[in-house]
């Protein structure tokens, strides 16, 4: 008979919103990439997977079979105008400058800090080119604050992401960190 195994409760831990970092290149175009935290002034950053699916009802089924094809990634944000934080700017002049095509792209890349560090390298983490979609610039009880959406334009890179350099490494292995780990002997 096996053995259930059972994980005590007191043993789990949630993922803090905290320890996934969000760094935004606010460098020039064609520039050495200069990241910036994405976070003091930032009160909402909400990861969206949409999920695009293919279905199909085949003549020995009564349900249909359904796949994933693709996803239309974005990250809802709301943040409040803080000009001394770049990564805000950055985002805040898309809207404020009516930017389109490439002027209103960069790269974000998200450091999972909540995972084991690199000593040399850093964060495991995971960088892809988007688009700053802004919705509004509004006022919240006195206080400007703007929202939108950074909309992935490119598909996922991995690596690590030295935090105090803030340096994005590219490095595939990476990726593996992402996975479920599949049980001994299976």
């Amino acid at each position: 008979m096996r053995r259930l195994d059972l994980q005590r409760f007191a043993d789990t831990e949630a993922v803090q919103r905290y320890q996934e970092a969000l760094y935004i290149n606010v460098g020039a175009a064609g520039a050495a990439a200069t990241y910036e935290l994405f976070g003091t002034g930032v009160t909402k950053a909400d990861e969206s997977f949409d999920t695009k699916t293919k279905e199909s009802r085949y003549i020995n089924q009564k349900s249909t079979s359904q796949s994933i094809t693709g996803y239309g990634y974005s990250i809802g944000y709301e943040y409040e105008n803080i000009p001394s934080e770049k990564a805000v700017k950055l985002i805040d002049s898309v809207a404020k400058k009516e930017k389109v095509g490439s002027e209103a792209e960069t790269d974000l890349v998200i450091v999972s800090l909540y995972m084991p560090k690199e000593a040399s390298k850093g964060y495991p983490a995971r960088k892809r080119r988007v688009t700053i979609s802004p919705d509004s610039n509004s006022d919240n009880d006195g206080t400007m604050v703007g929202s939108g959406s950074l909309l992935g334009k490119t598909d996922w890179e991995y690596g690590t992401f030295d935090v105090e350099s803030k340096a994005f490494t590219v490095d595939a292995s990476v990726a593996a960190k992402f996975d479920v780990a599949a049980p001994a002997g299976n």
